[in-house]
């Protein structure tokens, strides 16, 4: 049986009309996109591949915000400072907030808010962001019967999406898996859907936990022939089945930041399974991948 492993992702998404005019910052030329407009307005650009922001007072005035590294590495967040000396004439802190839009916006809008009652928020909170990582490893088959616990190369993509944050807490993933091994071994082509929550995040580095909770599998195994007089083994042949599966796999993970749109990812999964018999021999499923901002 000729089996044909085909994945396509359609994405839907819904384009937001911004004014944008050309400006000059400190001698730069932009051209920059209205976020927020108000008391204060929030003006962005994206200059290879990389998000940068500026605000612009009632009178005029462009400041970038911007948050440089040390000598040690450690981000210096300059624009709280910038932040909280626009608008110190109100009740507004900005020590939490971060440097997106989504966070930016929202602070903005606030601030904006406390200076004009009648102040309108338009609300362009509802955009996916996705990063897109590559894997590469090895696995035991930890949950399906492995007789000799032998290990096979495995290759994977995934697709995250989350929100408006670049460090988020709860985010999706759409994960393709292929593994490969000799002639008579088993192989499978794997896609699945799962959830990741990252119990520690930090400026460079990340640890989470992960669920797949639905996956479609469609796999290469030997069974047994028998004969119908004596019930005995007269030969093996290979099939290709597939299956559908709820399985709840676990694993966990960490991604290192190596750049600013990009990590170095590294997952130890399939360790355990609340829908699929789990292995005796020690769950053995290591994968690591670079993954980028798309």
């Amino acid at each position: 049986m000729k089996k044909i492993g085909l994945i396509c992702f359609i994405f839907a998404s819904i384009s937001i009309g911004f004014a944008q005019n050309t400006y000059t910052v400190n001698g730069e030329t932009l051209e920059l996109k209205t976020e927020v407009e108000g008391e204060l307005d929030l003006l962005w650009t994206v200059t290879y591949g990389k998000y940068r922001y500026f605000v612009r007072t009632s009178e005029g005035t462009i400041t970038e915000l911007k948050s440089t590294r040390d000598s040690n590495g450690k981000y210096k967040k300059e624009y709280l400072d910038v932040l909280k000396n626009l608008t110190s004439d109100s009740n507004v802190s900005p020590d939490r907030v971060s440097l997106t839009t989504g966070s930016l916006k929202r602070f903005i809008d606030n601030y904006n808010k406390r200076k004009d009652s009648d102040y309108k928020i338009r609300n362009t909170d509802s955009k996916v962001n996705f990063r897109l990582a590559f894997f590469g490893g090895t696995t035991n088959h930890p949950l399906v019967e492995n007789i000799d616990n032998t290990s096979s190369f495995q290759l994977a993509t995934e697709l995250e999406l989350f929100g408006d944050t670049d460090n988020p807490r709860h985010s999706g993933l759409l994960q393709a898996r292929q593994t490969l091994g000799a002639k008579d071994d088993y192989r499978s082509t794997e896609f699945s859907l799962g959830y990741r929550f990252r119990i520690l995040r930090k400026e460079r580095f990340n640890l989470y936990v992960q669920n797949r909770f639905a996956s479609v599998n469609f796999f290469s195994i030997e069974r047994p022939v028998f004969t119908d007089e004596t019930s005995s083994i007269i030969e093996f042949q290979t099939r290709n089945e597939s299956e559908f599966d709820v399985p709840f796999i676990f694993g966990i993970g960490a991604d290192i930041k190596i750049s600013a749109n990009s990590y170095l990812t590294i997952l130890y999964d399939r360790f355990f399974a609340l829908g699929l018999d789990n292995s005796d021999d020690f769950p053995m499923d290591i994968m690591v991948g670079y993954k980028f901002n798309l």
